[in-house]
């Protein structure tokens, strides 16, 4: 047997939210965890001023039912299948959507931020490693980097990082969490840390304070 691969036209889905416009300040992208879709994971942040940010929310490339054969669906961005191969598409997805969305835009008088969440953020972290867009932010929420990134990752990012952790994650204990500081930390990046309480989800209540006193 002998396994190949093939390079195809693939269309894939992602979502928007806001005007993007010369009065926009903060350009967003962000990318869902496991078991998600963009089209319901977006909604969450649209309370956000439209017209200061735009939101864009790319979908993991990988659907499938979330129990059994019926229900709910959701997206996911890699297995450990073939996972190279899922992570350089993933790469070449991202790049591709970002240019798609921001080729005629001048970004001088804005800023763009990544958020990843849970699975979502290891993804993002792979991207940033890759792409010639200078990111402003990187928002870590209930997740890691990846364990495989290079040093040029670090080089972006230094003190240009958020960890955002809630007090009963039940994907990221205390352990988890500072496995990945004492990784970081050798590095020569020390994120800022933003605890809370909660679960494993996004509450608005606490990326909204972090907008007041950072993005403002």
């Amino acid at each position: 047997m002998t396994k190949k691969t093939i390079s195809f036209s693939h269309q894939a889905r992602y979502c928007t939210f806001g005007k993007l416009s010369n009065e926009t300040k903060n350009i967003w992208i962000i990318l869902h965890g496991y078991g998600q879709l963009a089209e319901y994971f977006i909604k969450k942040f649209e309370v956000l001023n439209p017209n200061q940010h735009y939101i864009i929310t790319p979908q993991g490339l990988s659907t499938a039912y979330l129990e059994k054969f019926i229900g709910r669906v959701g997206a996911n961005w890699m297995t450990k299948h073939d996972r190279e191969l899922d992570i350089q598409n993933n790469i070449n997805y991202l790049e591709t959507l970002i240019k798609n969305e921001l080729n005629d835009t001048s970004l001088y008088d804005k800023k763009l931020i990544v958020l990843g969440f849970s699975q979502g953020a290891a993804t993002a972290s792979r991207w940033i490693a890759h792409t010639d867009y200078k990111i402003d932010n990187f928002l870590v929420w209930g997740g890691t980097i990846a364990h495989d990134i290079d040093a040029i990752f670090y080089q972006k990012m230094k003190n240009k990082m958020t960890i955002f952790y809630g007090d009963n994650d039940e994907f990221i204990d205390e352990e988890k969490l500072n496995t990945n500081l004492l990784k970081l930390k050798k590095t020569g990046i020390e994120p800022t840390l933003i605890p809370y309480k909660g679960t494993h989800k996004i509450y608005m209540s606490v990326l909204n304070e972090f907008i007041e006193n950072s993005l403002a």
